[in-house]
């Protein structure tokens, strides 16, 4: 098949999300992917942990733990020389994978609030019905009650939380007893199961889910590209990189690296945010450089002394609580807790003072009593900028952080140094700003509402070239400090259903 009404160029979760709702309203919709038929969605014995190519076994190389992971590196490999992306002081997150970046997400979910969305052409209230069907679809776990849990959105129905770890579970009843603290904390809200979804098994807490969870706990967006293919006006088309996109009078024409055709009258491009601006790229004048949004981040170690005397608990390596502090002038922060017992001790040795032999059995010894603060700052803080060789047809990005943001992490650090000291953790020396782009959380190239030649409108469609439609992160205008991930499914669940129906 290489016509349709709808062609959707990539099987991400934004890709899922925009299928869904044209594919249940009898639109008939083809999906191009670029990973083919051989995309493997499972290792060998034994390579799992090790990767097939060792690549487990690497000192810390500067990437966050879920981006080092044999799982991640798989998908992310072919992304740049495909798509021609290059990065400088930058890492270029993307996937050449079936299911995309939910290959190697964290599984945090949240919902944007208002002030989030102010300056946006639409409103939570338009987004709230799409966040409560996703969250619905694929499974989320947390609670509404507690203070991180009142700021992480109650659109959409929750399962139980998942069990907390020692050390989590340590400061959680800390920060219950009332003991003065600035944050906002809670139990962190993960797209993990922890009662079943049809054939995906609840999470059983094995505590390896940075592997790749083999019970389906984990959303990942090839459970509902499962869902899809079983519908007969759904159609995947294998090994479809999309090497150019030409508009005519009645349709699209989309040329695949490998020579084949494909057309409909309306595309959705959901591959990503740094793959979709590529292929827009050419379709606009020459733009000079124009911002990327990203989250930059900051991980910082803490020691909960209490944990050493508490028994261990089966536990998950996902996010186990989530907290929120206020910025000077009015941002907000996020972050999440994870325990370290479920990660690999090479992502910790490189930043010890100790040799590696030494390193890791300091690591053992203090992994059941040490936390990981993962600190989001929202997307004003990056400074990263695009730019577009037409007769190369390379897309570069610079990274980059704000001026503001130098004295922003010295405040945060401290502040939160002192609120989770007195929540009986002690925040270790280390820990610094990770390499722009680290966060794999990118938007605002196509940004809805926009009025340039890169702008597009409330369903993304962009300016001057009807019937093309993004919906992925590169619509968004900002970026919260808030994961996005659950956002991005929202916005192009709610872009498919208007067009569903128009």
């Amino acid at each position: 098949m290489n016509r349709a009404e709808f062609i959707i160029i990539g099987s991400g979760p934004a890709g899922v999300s925009a299928a869904l709702p044209l594919v249940e309203a009898g639109r008939t919709v083809l999906m191009l992917d670029g990973a083919d038929s051989r995309d493997r969605t499972a290792f060998a014995p034994g390579e799992r942990g090790l990767g097939s190519s060792l690549e487990g076994l690497s000192l810390e190389d500067g990437l966050s733990p879920k981006l080092r992971a044999p799982e991640a590196r798989r998908a992310m490999s072919a992304f740049t020389a495909v798509n021609k992306v290059v990065g400088e002081n930058f890492v270029v997150a993307g996937a050449i994978a079936r299911g995309g970046l939910s290959r190697l997400w964290g599984a945090f979910a949240a919902e944007f609030d208002a002030g989030d969305l102010s300056g946006w052409p639409i409103s939570h209230a338009e987004l709230s019905p799409s966040y409560a069907r996703i969250s619905a679809r694929i499974g989320v776990s947390g609670v509404t009650d507690d203070a991180a849990g009142r700021l992480l959105g109650a659109s959409g129905p929750l399962q139980a939380p998942l069990a907390l770890g020692a050390a989590s579970s340590a400061v959680l009843a800390r920060y219950r007893q009332g003991e003065a603290s600035e944050l906002a904390l809670g139990h962190a809200r993960n797209a993990v199961l922890s009662q079943p979804i049809g054939e995906r098994r609840a999470c059983d807490l094995r505590n390896d889910c940075l592997w790749g969870c083999p019970l389906g706990a984990i959303y990942d967006a090839r459970q509902d590209l499962t869902r899809l293919k079983a519908r007969a006006n759904f159609h995947l088309a294998d090994g479809a990189v999309v090497a150019g996109l030409e508009k005519r009078p009645d349709d699209w024409l989309l040329r695949s690296a490998d020579g084949r055709t494909f057309s409909a009258p309306s595309v959705l491009l959901a591959a990503g945010t740094l793959g979709s601006t590529r292929l827009v790229a050419p379709l606009l004048p020459a733009m000079g450089e124009w911002p990327l949004l990203s989250n930059p981040t900051l991980a910082l170690p803490a020691l909960v002394p209490a944990a050493f005397l508490m028994p261990s608990r089966p536990t998950h390596s996902l996010a186990q609580l989530a907290f929120f502090l206020s910025l000077q002038g009015g941002a907000q922060i996020s972050g999440a807790v994870y325990e370290t017992s479920g990660l690999p001790p090479s992502s910790f040795v490189n930043q010890l003072p100790l040799g590696r032999r030494a390193g890791e059995a300091l690591f053992r010894f203090l992994a059941p009593a040490l936390l990981v603060a993962a600190v989001s700052f929202p997307g004003s803080f990056s400074r990263n900028r695009l730019s577009f060789d037409h007769a190369a047809g390379t897309l570069s990005v610079q990274g980059g952080f704000a001026e503001t943001l130098p004295g922003a992490t010295t405040a945060v650090r401290r502040r939160l140094a002192a609120s989770l000291r007195q929540l009986g953790a002690i925040i270790l020396p280390g820990g610094k700003l990770a390499t722009p782009g680290t966060d794999a959380h990118f938007a605002g190239t196509l940004p809805m509402g926009g009025l340039g030649a890169n702008g597009t409108s409330t369903l993304g469609e962009l300016n001057g070239h009807s019937g093309l439609y993004i919906v992925d992160g590169s619509v968004l205008p900002s970026l919260s400090s808030r994961h996005a991930t659950l956002t991005i499914m929202a916005n192009a669940e709610r872009i498919a259903n208007r067009l569903a129906n128009s």
